[in-house]
């Protein structure tokens, strides 16, 4: 005999429960009853392969061997095997055996949605994600046959709203991979067709204006061919939008602007858009007695963001235009609207401004104040007193009055202050003057709550001391719904960590007997089901292999089921940057069973990119390439353009190939690199090989070829700690015509030099923001060696450390400072360290980053006959910068002093701040300036003007390549030949700088 019950909805399973309990079924309810109270002798389950396993199905059944069989019984042991979500049909088959019952659950099982893929012929837009979303079958949820048909629909929908009106969309469904699970993985296959063109829409209801005009506004054609462009939904909501700000711009304030479909010609491939528009009245909105302009009106009157005039748009309008008025120093201003009839299709809104006398806030108080200092009150404050620039009148208004007194309360009430009461007073006449204010709030603080007690009921899988370890609200400490409010998320948090989905927390308390102003609190939790990892099952990876993706999941079957490490794990998916979607999901996160599927449903990036970019260069770059009369440098203009392609995933492992070129007037790169991630499986490791061809001419003396290979391995001790372990080898040759110093030095610095160079490098960055930091230092170490068991032909040690350190003075001045040592040792050399070290392997610094009473690259030793920089084997640079805002949120200042120097060795290094005379560069030179910082999402804008203090002087020769040969080895001695072509000249003492990012 076979009870059959094939409910689809939850409430068609307990419609039928409910039938079978209260009517019978006829006679297959009296046939039962002969069963009624015999003795269950074997369950059994069929197919035997059941969703959940033999010890589970059996732990969870009300029905169990050896007892009675029960009508109620089955009854909820199918109701329970509904509820795990992992049935789609049960019937029940009771049957006499050994003086008692065999009752079989004959299951079928209910299947989830897997990987949803498109494949196919698809012209974006939509794209692949797009469509995929659109279908709307969400990862993990049961699946049903009827749902197919909707999502292909949803996919037509959505390409006719693109303008693939010939859209075909068919569907495959994979049952056998997720057959182990009950998954199945869908993928449509599409073929989008030809793009309609749009055509001259059709304009309805009362559009007030000419339909030319409202064409041009859509764009719908281009403005010179007058050829019609394809259809997008993107195109057509920008042509909604463009005819919108045509009505606003002839100042009908209230025009609807609404599409009623499209029509689609399929002779054509025409779609022809239905716009329906009502243009109601044109609306002025002018102030009276306060000039406002337009585009401020627009800004904070909503009714123009809003296409509406209603009252509340108005009053708030009204109340923001007060709050601007008052923000600029109208400290009484007082804003009111008059509304006027529509007359001959117009209407005018007129706000009435009542300034008042302008006031400057000079003066800010809080008094009342014991259990927080001024300083930290202030710290949370949006009024502001008078300041520079950046505040001429002071920052008021009622609003940011209101919100900081709001601010004061909540910091007294997160502290146990529940009675706190914040009030202010204005006051006139400042100081006698005026035109001053002062605010004066008042805190009237009220007592302070504390804990006496507190007990945390509920717990009893988890460890409860460190649970309490990590509370804030104990014993003593002040009372505050704002501290049970961190201690329930911490709770919580726990619970969720350990596998407990659906715990809750609650929370009372009530005055201690003793002390009116202590509470006893207590904490009730209520831990529900632990729900633990069945499997984790991933789908989407084509290319990358299944290894590398295992050793990123944080999950394993038998682990708690944490959703904040199934959010992890998804995270570290994307930091192998081989993927560009991860869906995580919990199979069937309704159903009531412990033990649950863990799904990421993963779309690999694009395997190829490129990228190209274009820049440019102004500053004191220097002459041309074969000149000497610009040993220091003059103004000039450099254009850039780069070109990057990029092959990632190589193999599957996430290994990536990319080569980078870039070419300019001063210079000609192309790097190829070889990067290899989490090398060894190790996450804290990369390895990176890299090959760079270069023709500079950056440096003024000489134009180079540098040829360098590299192997870089990276190691990540923690968050803020790097270590770089590095070998490099290259070769490097100077262009002889190119060099800008005694023809008779050039057989010595002039000649090829291979390096062979082994480094070591740590970097620790403790700063709060890269990009605009306000505390914390920042340091790094070099040491390289080049010998000649490294391949290399010259001997040499060298060694550059930077640290610089910032320390917040205030809100938002910052005092930084960074210093730059560095030196280089060459073995074997003799006496004479800088003829040993190669010409490009020296020093050359001076610049934006370095120096700012230098250009670029100008620091350190000359050549005595042409002026040109020789570079140093040593450096000392130190910058200090104040930095401060100047006008409003984004625009700042800095004040800086640099100094330092390249020298020409180690024991050359020297704090002198006078040059002895024209053949002495080995001194401390200064520089002062201020920059402007001008705030963007990537960093400042930044532009620096620098006066050096005592920059450097020296003799240029001022003629041709042929002159300087033919002068000899003495160019400048006087009485001699060519003496006269000799001229002294030195580095400016102004410097500009123009770049983006923090000087350091």
């Amino acid at each position: 005999m076979i009870f059959v019950f094939r409910p689809v909805s939850l409430w068609q399973r307990l419609a039928l429960l409910l039938v079978f309990d209260l009517a019978g079924i006829g006679t297959l309810r009296a046939q039962y009853e002969k069963y009624e109270g015999k003795t269950v002798r074997v369950i059994q389950f069929d197919p035997v392969k059941q969703p959940l396993e033999p010890d589970e199905l059996h732990q969870m059944l009300p029905l169990k061997i050896g007892e009675p069989l029960r009508r109620e019984t089955v009854r909820d042991s199918i109701a329970r095997l509904f509820a795990t979500g992992r049935y789609a049909d049960i019937q029940v088959d009771v049957a006499s055996y050994q003086e008692g019952v065999v009752v079989r659950f004959l299951t079928k099982e209910s299947w989830f949605v897997g990987s949803v893929g498109i494949s196919g012929r698809v012209s974006e837009p939509p794209g692949a994600p797009q469509l995929a979303n659109a279908a709307r079958l969400d990862l993990g949820q049961p699946f049903q046959q009827e749902e197919l048909a909707q999502a292909q629909s949803n996919l037509r929908r959505l390409f006719e709203r693109n303008g693939l009106f010939r859209a075909k969309v068919n569907s495959t469904l994979d049952w056998n991979t997720g057959k182990d699970y009950q998954q199945v993985n869908i993928r449509f296959d599409v073929e989008s067709g030809p793009r309609a063109r749009f055509t001259t829409p059709v304009i309805t209801g009362d559009p007030k204006m000419d339909a030319r005009r409202i064409l041009s506004a859509t764009a719908f054609r281009r403005w010179l061919i007058h050829s019609w462009k394809p259809m997008t939904e993107t195109r057509l909501r920008e042509g909604l939008n463009g005819v919108r700000s045509l009505y606003l711009k002839d100042h009908r304030l209230e025009a609807r602007v609404t599409s009623e479909g499209v029509s689609y010609d399929i002779e054509t491939n025409a779609a022809q858009p239905t716009l329906h528009i009502d243009a109601g009245p044109r609306i002025d909105v002018r102030t009276i007695g306060g000039k406002v302009s337009q585009r401020t009106l627009q800004r904070y009157v909503p009714i123009f963001e809003e296409h509406a005039v209603d009252h509340d748009l108005l009053v708030e309008g009204a109340r923001n235009l007060r709050d601007y008025f008052q923000s600029v120093g109208y400290f009484d201003a007082e804003v009111e609207f008059k509304e006027q009839n529509v007359i001959n299709d117009r209407s005018t809104i007129d706000y009435l401004v009542n300034r008042g006398d302008r006031h400057k806030l000079v003066h800010i108080e809080i008094t009342g104040n014991r259990y927080f200092t001024e300083q930290q009150l202030r710290e949370r404050m949006f009024l502001r007193p008078a300041y520079f620039l950046e505040f001429p009148h002071g920052r008021y208004s009622e609003s940011l009055l209101r919100r900081d007194e709001e601010s004061i309360s909540n910091l007294y009430r997160q502290n146990g202050f529940r009675d706190v009461q914040v009030t202010h007073r204005v006051a006139d006449n400042f100081a006698n003057k005026p035109e001053q204010i002062a605010v004066y709030i008042q805190v009237a603080e009220g007592p302070q709550y504390f804990i006496a007690t507190l007990a945390v009921q509920g717990i009893q899988s988890l460890d409860e001391k460190e649970v309490h370890s990590k509370l804030t609200s104990v014993g003593g400490q002040p009372f505050s719904e704002f501290s049970v409010a961190v201690d329930r998320d911490t709770i919580l948090e726990q619970y969720f960590k350990a596998g407990f989905p659906g715990a809750t927390f609650e929370w009372s308390s009530k005055p201690a007997p003793d002390d009116p102003f202590h509470v006893d609190l207590v904490y009730v939790v209520h831990e529900g089901t632990r729900q633990f990892v069945r499997q984790v099952i991933y789908s989407g990876n084509r290319t990358t292999k299944s290894w590398l993706i295992d050793h990123a999941l944080g999950l394993n079957p038998g682990d708690p089921l944490s959703p904040t490490e199934v959010t992890e794990t998804q995270r570290k998916l994307y930091d192998l940057g081989v993927f560009s979607r991860v869906d995580a999901a919990i199979q069937d996160p309704d159903g009531e069973t412990d033990q649950k599927y863990i799904l990421y449903d993963l779309e690999e990036a694009r395997r190829y990119s490129l990228a190209v970019g274009v820049g440019a260069e102004i500053a004191q770059i220097g002459g041309c390439s074969t000149c000497l009369d610009a040993p220091a440098g003059q103004t000039g203009f450099s254009p850039r353009v780069s070109a990057t392609i990029s092959r990632n995933n190589l193999w599957g492992l996430a290994h990536s190939v990319s080569l980078r070129t870039s070419a300019s007037t001063l210079e000609q790169q192309a790097l190829g690199t070889y990067t290899w991630p989490r090398f060894g499986n190790n996450p804290n490791l990369n390895l990176t090989i890299t090959g760079l061809a270069e023709n500079s001419k950056d440096i003024r003396t000489f134009s180079y070829r540098r040829y360098e290979g590299s192997l870089q391995l990276s190691q990540r001790i923690s968050k803020a700690t790097t270590f770089f372990y590095r070998y490099t080898y290259r070769a490097v040759a100077i262009d002889e015509k190119t060099l800008k110093i005694s023809p008779f030095l050039i057989p010595l610095l002039s000649q090829p030099v291979k390096l062979g160079l082994t480094s070591f490098a740590l970097v620790q960055d403790h700063r709060d923001d890269p990009l605009e930091p306000h505390k914390g230092y920042y340091s790094s170490v070099d040491l390289g060696l080049a010998e000649r068991a490294f391949g290399s032909e010259r001997d040499l040690f060298r060694f550059l450390g930077r640290n610089a350190s910032y320390y917040s003075l205030g809100p938002k001045v910052v005092l930084a400072r960074s210093t730059e040592f560095g030196n280089i040792y060459a073995f074997h050399a003799g006496t004479d360290q800088l003829d040993a070290v190669p010409l490009p392997e020296r020093f050359f610094g001076g610049g934006s980053t370095s120096h700012r009473g230098f250009p670029e690259e100008q620091a350190g030793p000359r050549d005595l006959e042409t002026g040109f920089p020789l570079g140093g084997t040593a450096e000392l640079f130190n910058q200090t910068e104040l930095r401060f805002p100047l006008i409003g949120e984004n625009i700042g200042a800095v004040l800086f002093h640099d100094m330092g120097n390249s020298y020409a060795s180690l024991s050359d290094v020297s704090f002198r701040i006078h040059q002895r005379n024209l053949t002495d560069f080995d001194y401390m030179v200064h520089a002062v300036g201020m920059g402007l910082r001008y705030k963007t999402p990537v960093g400042p804008l930044r532009l620096d003007l620098a006066y050096s203090l005592n920059p450097p002087r020296f003799f240029g020769f001022n003629g041709t390549e042929q002159e300087l040969l033919n002068a000899g080895t003495k160019p400048c001695t006087p009485g001699e030949p060519y003496a006269s072509l000799c001229v002294q000249t030195g580095v400016s003492h102004f410097q500009f700088f123009f770049s983006i990012g923090q000087t350091f």
